[in-house]
């Protein structure tokens, strides 16, 4: 019987250090959910005296690990991933690398869905669609009659962001979070 791994499924290449520091590379890719199972008897294909892991390649993370990691973080950050949504898991992806490394382990989808305010295509365009959301009725309407009908979006969100607000630059636009 065959099993494909999804390509999109994080996977990590686990090495073992002291093999590494005596100039042998001896590891195995692993699908990252399950990184922090494997043990220096898997990579030896049984016991030895090795026993420190490390993941020092990896792909599928999206960008959420950089560089090289423990096993245990990378199946933890893998399975936050799993527990996504399509829609979020890039996002996820940019805050955890820009913003979630400080945040306890298992809140890291809460702490990010309760900042992540949506990928948009600017500032200004977030600026406008965030003061038709959180406007009042009678608010709206004097935004429809003129002056107010010429708003400034850029220098509205030179505002808005100065007080609060994270973005980061990704292809095709920006991720809004919140600050802490």
């Amino acid at each position: 019987m065959i099993t494909l791994t999804r390509i999109d499924t994080p996977r990590a290449w686990i090495g073992c250090l002291a093999c590494y520091n005596a100039g042998r590379l001896t590891g195995e890719w692993y699908d990252a959910d399950t990184a922090d199972l494997v043990t220096p008897a898997d990579l030896h294909g049984g016991e030895t005296e090795h026993e420190e892991l490390w993941v020092m390649d990896h792909e599928g993370f999206l960008g959420a690990i950089s560089g090289e990691c423990s096993p245990d973080y990378a199946a933890e950050v893998a399975d936050a991933l799993a527990g996504l949504r399509d829609d979020e898991a890039e996002a996820f992806a940019v805050w955890l690398s820009e913003l979630g490394a400080d945040i306890d382990r298992l809140h890291w989808v809460d702490q990010f869905r309760d900042e992540y305010r949506g990928f948009h295509q600017s500032e200004a365009h977030y600026a406008q669609e965030w003061a038709e959301e959180t406007s009042t009725d009678e608010d709206k309407e004097r935004m429809k009659r003129w002056p107010f009908n010429e708003i400034d979006w850029d220098r509205a969100a030179e505002e808005l962001f100065s007080g609060g607000f994270h973005t980061e630059r990704v292809s095709g636009g920006i991720h809004v979070f919140s600050s802490r």
